[in-house]
């Protein structure tokens, strides 16, 4: 007389665990790097808007002397704002990471809009 066993084996069990964790070894880090190229979206977005706002107080005034920064913070947060450099003719403007960000570090953005980082290249991280 044979005995079905139901259930699974405890080595089964390991193995089942044993995928999961390879999978989770190859998947968290893709996830986190989305992560940081969608905080770096929200950097680029607000020095766009400030651009825009220091562009409108350059048509109002005939000069960048004077402008300020409306929002320290980025839209969603992940970046402080600044004016880095400032004249009567250009200006620069850099987007922090709160967080840290080292494959970028710092957005920048100029009066001719030439956008720069403070680690990594342009091409990768804008």
């Amino acid at each position: 007389m044979k005995i079905k066993s139901k259930g699974f084996t405890m080595v089964e069990l390991m193995i089942v665990i044993a995928i999961i964790g390879i999978l989770a070894a190859v998947g968290y880090p893709a996830y986190t790097e989305s992560v940081k190229k969608a905080a770096r979206g929200d950097g680029m977005d607000s020095l766009m808007s400030l651009a825009g706002h220091m562009e409108e107080f350059y048509l109002n005034n005939d000069t960048y002397d004077g402008a300020t920064v409306i929002s320290t913070s980025s839209s969603d947060g992940y970046y402080t704002l600044s004016i880095t450099t400032q004249t009567p003719f250009g200006y620069l403007l850099t987007a922090e990471p709160v967080a840290g960000d080292a494959q970028c570090g710092d957005l920048t953005l100029d009066s001719l809009g030439q956008k720069g980082v403070s680690a990594g290249t342009v091409e990768a991280c804008w």
